[in-house]
């Protein structure tokens, strides 16, 4: 996604294409605080997630005489992939934001007259995250989708709800697979 030598906008003063690259600059540096603000809201969805059922099972709390519903399970699955859904919306901006700085960049590198690419942010950002970010995300991504289909299905079973099973694993493989088919789309459209 780079523009042609010819392209008009390299006519465009080199202060304006800088204060460009700043705001963008911003803008991500704005997504990339929120989006880690984000655990706290994962971290408040397993806490909900884990309290009453553990709360039940190890009898912490003596006047809990009913057993979890299924349907908590399934409405807490839906409510945790709308959330998960909602990031990648977040990420796929993100990555627009840092394909137009990668643009700029190349500007700015070309009028340096330097060798070395003195902004490379944007541009190192694809080759940074295939090696080092992706790892540690997909182990994440790994152990968050285990825990959202493990940790019900043993309690649904251990409170003899295994019919259950049924309706919730599939539901939950079905949208796990969607995020992680729609997660790596997102990804790939880093390109370089």
């Amino acid at each position: 996604m780079t523009r042609p030598q010819d392209d008009p906008a390299q006519d465009i003063p080199l202060s304006r294409v800088y204060e460009e690259y700043v705001r963008l600059n911003g803008v991500c540096n704005d997504y990339i605080h929120r989006s880690l603000g984000d655990i706290r809201l994962f971290g408040s969805i397993g806490a909900l997630l884990a309290w009453d059922p553990l709360a039940r099972l190890f009898e912490l709390d003596a006047e809990l005489q009913q057993p979890v519903t299924p349907v908590g399970f399934l409405v807490l699955l839906l409510v945790i992939v709308l959330v998960m859904f909602f990031d990648l919306f977040k990420q796929s901006i993100f990555f627009f934001h840092l394909i137009r700085m990668r643009e700029l960049e190349d500007v700015l590198n070309r009028a340096s007259g330097e060798r070395v690419e003195l902004f490379h942010l944007a541009g190192g950002w694809p080759a940074w995250f295939r090696r080092y970010h992706a790892p540690v995300a997909q182990c994440f991504w790994g152990v968050f989708y285990l825990l959202v289909v493990v940790f019900p299905a043993i309690i649904l079973f251990l409170q003899d709800y295994a019919s259950w099973l049924f309706a919730y694993l599939p539901t939950a493989f079905i949208l796990l697979a969607l995020h992680a088919h729609c997660a790596n789309r997102v990804v790939n459209s880093l390109g370089r």
